[in-house]
């Protein structure tokens, strides 16, 4: 009896089985994506419904979306089917920033009217990985004015992307002695979240005695430390008496050190002691500045100290004043002591320039006043800064006590500019000078141009050169030219030639010579393109050389040398791709036809570098003479001629150590070639530094050399040499210096009472009241006064301030005189208030954030903008402002998405010492709009 039952409660449960299976099987539901109507972020499907079975069918689709997909179909979608119809559903699934990086699946279940799940389908969406992070900070000037209190520095990191994010957050704080200047903040950020990272700190005395100093904060994500953001907070130092200080300037000046002195011992072998003393700086003069540069060293060997590169120069607006040591790199070079005047319009397009320099480089040597000769210059230059537009002249004259000559040199520079692909510039020189020894003049010129430029794709640069043989400039009786050509031949692959040719042949009335030189050259080759890590260069070289100065005795006619060469060159350049290792490999073989010698000779060069991290070595080897010069060191040191061959080999590092306070460089070298013999050498150099006012370093270097007897040294000798140098260096604070004038500037701040903007018995000093002129902020003292001292004339903004009730509307005042007051009067103000508020229907609106903090709005008046604020967390919002009449604006980026306000705008009116109320802004939300089309089969 019992499995009777049971057979019959079996069947009846398969009965009603074979009926839902079947029934099932009457409904077919197929998901498709449409990705023709697909946008950005929203996913359009289509789900199409059939009905196979004789009876209608009423069910319902029900979508399920993972977090941060949102169906603006609805969740659920009534279906009607009727027998053997078929229909499609349009679904479309929004999926905001918040959604998770991968691929996530929509589920869409098909349901009858018992809630019975008919069929289940899904479909996946990837969403691409965005890593976006930013920083910020809502305080970029921080202010101190209590040197008790700790100093709070937020930033917020911003997670813009889509997944889950670890960020480390590094702090710089400058100046801080004996102790680390880098502090790291760790946390994560969620997706499309703010975290907020507050670093406090106390500030040192250091940094308490500036006026403002600058915290540089890093962002970096993941455990590699990927950079993604950076910023600058400045903070300044609030006190009632402050001195100008020009940050752009202070910015730029970080770059380079003039305020420093530095203090040296130096061993030169075992008889030779020198000490040495070197500073420069910038002093800053209620009228322009000085510079003070000094270099001063004294040897064991030498009865009286040399004092050289030492000088006074006064720059007052755009004039200049230099006394003492001077050099001018001019076409007939002039260095010594002397004195120098300069002198430029306000745009420093115009410049004038004259001097006169008394040849001595020791500044303090006796007895010795134009002993050596003398020079006198003027140089004029208009469009100085148009580098391809300007004009220049000058004029020299120089005594020349060695060559018992005086000779005058005139020279003007002209640089043009035909379009913007061709430039350069001529040079003539014109000049007479005076043999004494032989009471003779001789006229003489030079000429030069210079120019770079490109046609039909070729690039094409060259200089020429030509003076006379009695030119008094540093480049007499000389022929040189020198021309360049480039061409790419694909976007990979560039060739190239260049010729150099120059003679060199000067005279001289008072040195009989006779000396002639000749120097050719020609190379071509092609650079082709970077395969991965690798370049290539390969080249031919053709080059020939005449002289006959390689003889002791230039009086008369030497044997003429002459040499011709052909060479194959070749470079190889590569580097990793961590960029932590590089090699380059250069070739150069080939025969050279040498002075007194049958036939060509091979010739052979060999160099290569190869660096890892902080580690260089280097080796070359070379056979054969590739210059007359190499060639008669060999040929004529013996009777039998000996082939030149050099080996030069070298490593060094560099390395940091300590948060980089110690750095350390020492190298070993290796030098085997004819004239010097085997060459060993090394050296050892330490830095320290403790902080960023003190220096400490400790060089040593030794080498020995063994000079052979041959044609330029009568006598061998051998010699070991040991140098050992410590020295110190302290850095001074300075600030960058001003060419200009300079005054002190006194406010008197105080509270107008009677509103008559006078300071009179009516009236009450405001102390401890927070003024900023410019960028300078200032805390007056108990007499409710401050003092800006070293401000360059000109004029500045009182900004607009409220505090406590009061306010300053702002004001500009002009600095012009070396003493400046003002008053400064405060009015009371009044005070306006309003909040926002959201008005939806939960059922209808479409999915937003109900943000209430952080909406913004702007303040103006008479279309002015004044000020912007926002809403605490409450929504809220509160404004103090001098008495008017005022608009207050809401900015609509502000607002939360799917969301609008219909009126942005509100007018109010500020009276002093009452709070007036702003009537509310009212925030609405989009509905939703659901669309269901139908289509027959």
């Amino acid at each position: 009896m019992p499995n009777l039952i049971a057979r019959k409660i079996f069947f009846i449960f398969l009965t009603i089985g074979t009926c839902f299976s079947s029934y099932a099987q009457q409904i077919a539901m197929e998901i498709k994506k449409d990705t023709i109507t697909s946008k950005q972020n929203l996913m359009d499907l289509v789900a199409t419904l059939v009905n196979t079975s004789d009876h209608p069918f009423n069910g319902f689709l029900n979508i399920k979306t993972p977090e941060g997909f949102q169906s603006i179909s609805g969740e659920q979608i009534d279906i009607h089917l009727d027998s053997k119809e078929k229909k499609f559903i349009p679904v479309k699934i929004l999926f905001r920033q918040i959604a998770q990086a991968g691929t996530s699946q929509i589920q869409i279940d098909l349901l009858n009217d018992k809630l019975k799940i008919i069929q289940t389908e899904s479909i996946g969406q990837t969403i691409e990985e965005n890593n976006n992070l930013r920083l910020s900070t809502s305080n970029p000037m921080l202010f101190i004015s209590n040197s008790n209190d700790s100093l709070s520095v937020q930033v917020t990191v911003s997670n813009l992307g889509n997944r889950r994010q670890h960020t480390s957050i590094i702090f710089s704080i400058p100046e801080l002695t004996g102790e680390k200047n880098f502090f790291e903040k760790k946390g994560t950020v969620a997706i499309q979240q703010d975290t907020v990272f507050n670093f406090k700190f106390l500030p040192p005395q250091s940094l308490l005695h500036q006026p403002q100093f600058t915290i540089n904060i890093a962002g970096m994500r993941g455990t590699e430390k990927e950079l993604f953001g950076n910023l600058a907070i400045t903070v300044q130092n609030i006190s009632s008496n402050k001195r100008f200080q020009d940050m752009e300037a202070a910015r730029q000046s970080q770059y380079y050190q003039r305020n420093s002195l530095t203090g040296s011992y130096r061993k030169i072998g075992a008889n030779n002691t020198v000490y040495q003393l070197i500073g420069s700086g910038d002093i800053n003069l209620p009228a322009g500045y000085l510079s003070v540069s000094g270099n001063i060293y004294q040897s064991d060997n030498a009865n009286e100290p040399i004092i050289s590169n030492t000088y006074l120069d006064y720059h007052f607006e755009n004039h200049q004043l230099k006394i003492g040591n001077i050099n001018q790199p001019l076409e007939m070079a002039l260095f010594g002591r002397g004195i120098e005047i300069g002198t430029a319009d306000k745009s420093k397009s115009k410049k004038i320039q004259i001097g006169f320099i008394d040849q001595n480089f020791n500044l303090i040597e006796k007895n010795s006043f134009l002993k050596y000769g003398y020079g006198v210059y003027a140089t004029g230059i208009i469009g100085a800064t148009n580098p391809s537009g300007y004009t220049s002249a000058s004029y020299i004259f120089k005594e020349d006590a060695m060559e018992q000559t005086l000779h005058h040199l005139i020279g003007i520079d002209k640089a043009y500019s035909l379009n913007n692909e061709w430039r350069g510039n001529l040079k003539i020189y014109g000049g007479m000078s005076h043999y004494k020894t032989v009471n003779k003049n001789e006229a003489s010129f030079a000429l030069e141009t210079q120019y770079n430029g490109e046609i039909s794709g070729v690039k094409l640069s060259g200089n020429y050169f030509l003076s006379t043989a009695y030119f008094p400039g540093s480049r007499r009786g000389m022929i040189q030219i020198q021309q360049n050509f480039v061409k790419n031949i694909s976007k990979k692959h560039t060739v190239y030639s260049s010729i150099f040719m120059s003679d060199f042949s000067p005279e001289s009335h008072t040195y009989t010579t006779n000396m002639e030189s000749t120097n050719f050259r020609f190379d071509s080759g092609i650079n082709f393109a970077r395969l991965n890590s690798t370049a290539i260069k390969l080249g031919y070289q053709y080059q020939t050389e005449s002289s006959n100065s390689f003889g002791w005795n230039t009086t008369k006619s030497s044997e003429n040398l002459a040499m011709r060469a052909h060479r194959l060159v070749e470079n190889f350049n590569w580097f990793s791709k961590n960029s932590k290792h590089s090699l380059n490999l250069a070739l150069e073989e080939g025969f050279a036809k040498l002075p007194n010698t049958d036939g060509l000779k091979p010739q052979f060069k060999f160099s290569t570098a190869y660096s890892f991290k902080w580690m260089t070595a280097n080796v070359s080897y070379q056979y054969g003479s590739f210059f007359l010069s190499e060639y008669i060191s060999t040929s004529r040191n013996t009777e039998d001629s000996r082939t030149f061959q050099r080996l030069i080999s070298s490593v060094s590092i560099d390395k940091r150590l300590m948060n980089n306070k110690i750095f350390i460089s020492s190298g070993a070298g290796y030098i085997n070639d004819f004239t010097t013999g085997q060459t060993p050498s090394g050296f050892i150099n330490l830095r320290y530094l403790p902080t960023d006012k003190y220096q400490i370093y400790l060089n040593s270097s030794w080498y020995r050399y063994n000079m052979r007897n041959n044609n330029f040294s009568s006598f061998s000798s051998s010699n070991n040499m040991f140098i050992i140098e410590a020295g110190l260096t302290i850095k001074f604070k300075g600030q960058a210096p001003s060419s200009g004038k300079k005054g002190t500037l006194t406010a008197q701040v105080y509270y107008d009472k009677n509103a008559n903007n006078i300071f009179d018995e009516y009236d009450e000093i405001a102390a401890d009241y927070l003024i900023t002129i410019n960028n300078a902020t200032f805390k007056t003292d108990s007499e409710g006064k401050l003092l800006y001292r070293s401000i360059p004339f000109g004029s500045y903004k009182l900004k607009p301030t409220v505090q406590k009730g009061w306010f300053t509307t702002g004001m500009e005042y002009t600095v012009d005189s070396y003493k400046s007051f003002v008053e400064i009067p405060l009015h009371q103000s009044g005070t306006a208030s309003g909040k926002i508020q959201y008005e939806f229907d939960s059922k209808t609106v479409l999915d937003f954030e109900s943000k209430t903090g952080g909406i913004v709005f702007n303040i103006s008046q008479n279309g002015k903008f004044i000020q912007r604020i926002s809403t605490n967390d409450e929504g809220k919002l509160i404004v103090f402002l001098p008495t008017g009449a005022y608009q207050i604006s809401l900015v609509k980026s502000s607002l939360p998405p799917n969301t609008f306000c219909e009126e942005t705008s509100r007018d109010f009116t500020i009276e002093p010492g009452k709070i007036t109320p702003i009537q509310k802004f009212t925030i609405k939300v989009k509905e939703k709009t659901i669309n269901i089309k139908r289509f027959g089969e």
